[in-house]
């Protein structure tokens, strides 16, 4: 099947615009559409690309002609553009098996997966492959700070990508990382996510087993061994690759052995040692925390172990950028600290929070947070909410666009989280209440949601 011209439907999603940037450097004539208006850093990334991004409707899959059509996992199977790409004819793909058909098969594809810290890690990754001159193709669901792009179509043997549990499309309920065939990959954690989806938690176990039996006999899997689930689903499956643990207990391959974090001229940064077979190393990693010094001795532990980096390469994560919207420090003045986060899972939430409070060490800590995602708005994590905004001083709640769709028995209840954590003695509103207040805030804010808050961090335009 011969593919020079893609028409992308909801072409807006962060990993949809990254295939489209794929797509042009390798020579497709590209265009696509959304339901509203762009936002960064979509919009960024289509800018830049110079693609058209017209609003739905029928007429645009017959104007374009298109040879094949890709439909992000958003787009329902009675939305306008499916059902006149089936009428016409037109052969269409979720984005990964596109990737999988026509842009993996000449390539080693590195896959970091996992529910935690798999966009920083797969950033991490790609952002030391390039440094090491490898030339990687890359695709990942966040941007490297100070760039504008998330993805590259590379001109190496390899591709990172990051790794999603979630089905692929509404045609293709196959979870995305069962289209990527990996030579490699990292496996961060395994926690129960996606609740609209994998409602039991057996059926998300048993789609991560799948994965991890896709690896090849000479292939490698780097996971790890602090995580009892990720041990359980390694151990259950018929995985067929090299093992190879990173953590921090004597078991690991990789042993994590110091880690200290601080926050020195609106940056934090970590001191990270490790332990591996050839004996000790050490480097400074520009990232907050314990959590992110684990994602990158687990990058570490699979480029040494297919030889593709030494300890003498170590001084190369020193340099890394950061990624957006992760721990991003975005206002820092006398008086307050402005931080923008990506946090939505409760173990994430929790986590994040305490080592940032931690390093900053405030007097008195904000957070924000909206329960965005498909499983955070669901009941499930309610009482975990509380326990992890709890360590907070002051909690503000933003009720999530869409709330209403989840069925009652199942929703988050927003004011029930707020009394709990009254009783607690902690001071908690909801966001309409305070929005105008925050500008006043003293000590540390930080706001937590899978999309940027822009009703709040747009009110702090200073810079470092």
């Amino acid at each position: 099947m011969k593919v020079k011209k893609v028409f992308l439907t909801g072409i807006g999603g962060i990993g949809m615009c990254g295939v489209a940037g794929i797509l042009k450097e390798l020579g497709f004539e590209v265009a696509g559409s959304e339901k509203d208006t762009l936002y960064p850093p979509a919009s960024d990334v289509l800018n830049d690309l110079k693609v058209k991004v017209y609003p739905y409707n029928q007429e645009n899959i017959k104007s374009f002609s298109p040879d094949a059509v890709i439909f992000g996992n958003a787009i329902s199977k009675d939305h306008p553009e499916f059902l006149i790409t089936k009428e016409l004819g037109i052969p269409y793909f979720s984005f990964p098996e596109f990737l999988e058909r026509f842009v993996f098969l000449q390539k080693k594809v590195l896959v970091c997966a996992g529910t935690h810290g798999k966009t920083t890690t797969t950033t991490l990754l790609a952002f030391l492959m390039e440094k090491l001159g490898l030339c990687p193709g890359y695709l990942i669901g966040g941007l490297p700070r100070n760039e504008i792009k998330n993805y590259s179509a590379g001109k190496g043997e390899w591709f990172v990508i990051e790794g999603d549990e979630y089905p692929s499309a509404s045609f293709d309920r196959r979870a995305k990382f069962l289209h990527y065939a990996p030579f490699g990959a990292i496996l961060t954690s395994i926690e129960h996510d996606h609740l609209d989806v994998y409602p039991e938690f057996k059926a998300l176990k048993e789609v991560f087993k799948n994965f991890v039996e896709l690896l090849p006999e000479n292939g490698t899997l780097v996971y790890n061994s602090d995580d009892e689930t990720v041990k359980e689903v390694i151990l259950s499956s018929n995985c067929k690759a090299k093992l190879v643990s990173f953590g921090t207990s004597s078991e690991a391959d990789f042993r994590l052995t110091r880690v200290k974090t601080g926050f020195i001229n609106g940056r934090f940064e970590t001191k990270v040692a490790f332990k591996y077979s050839q004996g000790e190393a050490e480097f400074t990693l520009p990232l907050l925390g314990k959590h992110n010094a684990l994602n990158a001795i687990s990058v570490i532990a699979l480029l040494f172990s297919i030889g593709l980096m030494s300890k003498k390469d170590l001084y190369l994560f020193s340099k890394f950028p950061g990624v957006k919207r992760r721990q991003e420090v975005v206002y820092q003045d006398e008086t307050l600290i402005v931080i923008d986060d990506f946090a939505h899972h409760p173990t994430a939430v929790k986590l994040t929070l305490s080592e940032i409070i931690s390093a900053v060490n405030p007097e008195k800590t904000t957070v924000v947070f909206e329960p965005r995602t498909n499983s955070s708005k669901r009941r499930f994590f309610e009482s975990d909410y509380v326990e992890a905004l709890s360590i907070a001083d002051v909690i503000i709640l933003k009720k999530p666009p869409g709330l209403e769709k989840v069925p009652e028995e199942q929703r988050i209840n927003i004011q029930n989280i707020i009394k709990r954590l009254k009783a607690l003695g902690k001071e908690a509103d909801i966001l309409e209440n305070r929005v105008k207040l925050l500008r006043n805030t003293k000590g540390l804010l930080v706001c937590m949601s899978s999309a940027y808050m822009g009703e709040v961090l747009d009110r702090f335009k200073g810079r470092l």
